[in-house]
């Protein structure tokens, strides 16, 4: 069976960390991202997400350096250098690997969230926040409960936004836009909380989770990491029973 066409968008979206930055991503485009974004599923549809669309220049770089500093740490400080071969032997070429290695320990991996002409920079990010009590407008009965009878399900909130963002990167991808979801920024509590006084997101109650660069790619990706087939996946009614297409 040949793949369609939403397949092939999916097969072919890559992480672009190279833009054209003098080429601004019009609103319009911005607006059917965000929007086909907001068709994913989401528990009892309550949608418990918000994007903060992020133009200025200052705010850019004040997450972008967030994400910087947070990469020197990690990769270049906390992580062995023999950690980082491994997580990145799937690249073949000795010096690829030593140039993408560099790339991370000076945090130079993450310059393109700044946005700025230099570095190739993005000139848009995209903020998603989600609701932490997953309390939604569709059910009204539920608002201040926290979930669903007492339940408590911060974790549902964190599932659909992640829909709606991958949602989204494959919405630019059929646009032409190039995409690139990070997180580092946001993956420490202190930065969580200056990131959401910078943008003025009602932390805790809204937590940003993940970041979004929209933008035009300065040359077309069509190499990426190699990806593990169903086979090497998939399991056939219990775990460890290998999924095999009919016919193979």
């Amino acid at each position: 069976m040949e793949d369609n066409e939403t397949i092939r968008t999916i097969k072919n979206r890559r992480a672009i960390r190279d833009y054209i930055t003098s080429k601004d991503v019009p609103d319009e485009i911005i607006y059917k991202i965000i929007e086909a974004g907001g068709y994913a599923p989401s528990a009892e549809n309550q949608q418990p997400w918000r994007i903060i669309v992020v133009r200025d220049k200052e705010l850019q770089e004040f997450i972008g350096q967030i994400a910087v500093d947070r990469t020197i740490l990690l990769f270049g400080r906390a992580t062995p250098r023999e950690e980082l071969e491994r997580r990145l032997s799937y690249i073949r070429s000795k010096a690829s690997l030593e140039r993408t290695i560099d790339i991370l320990i000076s945090g130079a991996r993450f310059e393109y969230i700044k946005g700025k002409p230099e570095t190739n920079g993005a000139p848009v990010l995209l903020v998603l926040a989600v609701d932490q009590t997953h309390v939604g407008n569709s059910q009204p009965t539920l608002r201040g409960t926290g979930g669903v009878y007492g339940w408590s399900g911060p974790r549902h909130a964190v599932i659909a936004g992640s829909m709606l963002m991958q949602n989204m990167a494959l919405a630019a991808a059929s646009l032409g836009v190039g995409s690139c979801v990070s997180s580092v920024q946001l993956d420490h509590f202190d930065d969580v909380g200056a990131i959401s006084e910078k943008l003025g997101i009602p932390y805790p109650h809204w937590v940003p989770i993940l970041c979004l660069t929209l933008g035009y790619p300065i040359a077309e990706r069509t190499l990426g990491p190699p990806r593990q087939g169903p086979e090497e996946i998939a399991f056939l009614n219990k775990w460890g029973e290998p999924f095999v297409k009919e016919g193979k």
